[in-house]
């Protein structure tokens, strides 16, 4: 699931181009939220049409059988980067 993200040069929107790979994992939960914690952070996204953006990204490029799992792990990197950094 490694991934090189790449910004565009305009201005109010991000464009991540980004790299799939078809990857054996023996701890999908663990790979999709490093990997999403890396992309969020790498692209500095923090706008909800970015973050939006971001999880299509990740449903469309894996197995229906891994949606359920990015939904759950999608909402608890969101929680921790920006409703916990609001709170302190």
């Amino acid at each position: 699931m490694r991934r090189s993200p790449q910004r565009s040069g305009h201005e109010g929107t991000k464009f991540v181009l980004v790299m799939a790979m078809e990857k054996c994992s023996y701890d999908p939960r663990e790979d999709f939220r490093e990997s999403m914690v890396e992309m969020i952070i790498a692209n500095r996204i923090q706008e909800p049409k970015d973050l939006c953006s971001l999880l299509n990204y990740y449903i469309s490029m894996n197995s229906e059988e891994y949606h359920g799992i990015i939904l759950e792990i999608f909402h608890e990197v969101c929680t921790h980067l920006f409703l916990f950094r609001k709170c302190n």
